[in-house]
């Protein structure tokens, strides 16, 4: 049996199958980013998972994650799926990778993630071509959820939204300042919970003052993750993660601005993702 595994920092898709690319099981769990996780909570997650029952049954796993771009942090996800799938080879690579090979159609384009964090790469059909990497919550991550929950929380606790919205907000969110600071501050998952405040935004879009803030972090995106890349306007763009599903429209609108043509825009790239290892890759023949 082969697990193929598709993770972002919020949740992880593991999808199990057989020689002929059937699945056989299929579930989700908290995602495992390494910058966020640690080995005794990927042990502990995995163990109440149904993977349980076939842990010993798989000979592969292939692992594609966020934040997984060197050696050093990828370690931190090898070794307790090494020991948890003991009778497995594991491979492990940057969700990127995941995001390149299913979104892949036999021609170099632009691959982007928007979901809890967000990343963009030119991927040539062999290599990927990274430019502007994506600098986390902190720092980066334009267009995410999480870069979308920092803006709403900014705007609610400095009065910048109308008292209807302000009041919708506080009808979704039981809302707490120090609460949104202990979560923030103290919690390894910051970004994770900074994401959670994504779903005001993409339920909300017909407002005014929502669609003002979509446009400008989708326009901060684009100049940033996607004009960066000279050949832009030539290649297709595609759209990986939640965040890109529940904003399809406005990706699309924001793009004929810079002469960009997005050509895919999928939720959850798993399923593809297991086509392109069965068709491409040969796992079941290739280390």
């Amino acid at each position: 049996m082969i697990l193929i595994t598709d993770s972002g920092s919020t949740k992880c898709s593991w999808a199990l199958c057989d020689k002929h690319s059937n699945i056989l099981f299929k579930c989700e769990t908290i995602g495992f980013n390494p910058y966020f996780i640690d080995q005794e909570k990927i042990l502990e997650t995995l163990n109440n998972s149904g993977l349980t029952e076939y842990k010993n049954e798989v000979e592969k796993v292939y692992f594609y994650g966020a934040g997984c771009s060197s050696d050093e942090k990828n370690k931190i996800i090898h070794k307790p799926l090494d020991i948890f799938f003991k009778n497995a080879k594991v491979h492990i690579n940057h969700d990127l990778d995941a995001a390149c090979y299913a979104m892949y159609k036999g021609k170099p384009n632009i691959t982007c993630i928007l979901g809890t964090g967000s990343n963009t790469c030119y991927f040539d059909g062999v290599k990927i071509v990274e430019n502007g990497p994506s600098l986390g919550f902190m720092l980066g991550d334009e267009g995410s959820g999480n870069y979308f929950g920092k803006i709403i929380l900014n705007y609610y606790f400095n009065n910048k939204f109308s008292r209807k919205l302000k009041q919708k907000f506080e009808n979704d969110y039981d809302i707490c300042f120090s609460e949104v600071m202990k979560n923030i501050y103290n919690n390894n998952r910051a970004n994770v919970y900074l994401s959670k405040f994504f779903p005001f935004v993409s339920t909300n879009k017909n407002d005014k003052e929502i669609r003002e803030i979509i446009y400008k972090g989708l326009t901060n995106f684009f100049e940033t993750h996607v004009c960066c890349y000279k050949n832009h306007k030539n290649v297709d763009i595609n759209f990986i993660g939640s965040v890109s599903f529940f904003l399809k429209n406005e990706i699309i609108e924001i793009a004929k601005r810079y002469d960009c043509n997005v050509k895919n825009i999928v939720r959850n790239p798993i399923k593809d993702l297991i086509k392109f290892h069965f068709r491409e890759k040969n796992t079941f023949v290739k280390s």
